[in-house]
């Protein structure tokens, strides 16, 4: 019989990819966030973009528990 080599937890693995997939696009989005604000001058826009690096972190940190919490849920 020949020997069966099987992904170790594969749905736990895709999840994992995928969150963090998620979280590579809002580290990009952050940093393009940063740049617009160190661009302007005008204070409204800083703000703004504040609130949207501020909203950014707050999805991360939700995809990083998600992470952690979903490889406790699979087995």
């Amino acid at each position: 019989m020949a020997p069966m080599h099987r992904m170790p937890r594969p749905p736990g693995l895709w999840a994992q990819a995928a969150l963090a997939e998620i979280n590579d696009a809002l580290d990009a989005a952050r940093c393009s966030a940063e740049l617009a604000g160190i661009a302007t001058e005008e204070f409204v826009v800083r703000e703004l973009l504040l609130v949207v690096i501020q909203q950014i972190n707050r999805a991360a940190a939700v995809a990083r528990r998600s992470v952690t919490s979903f490889r406790d849920v699979v087995p």
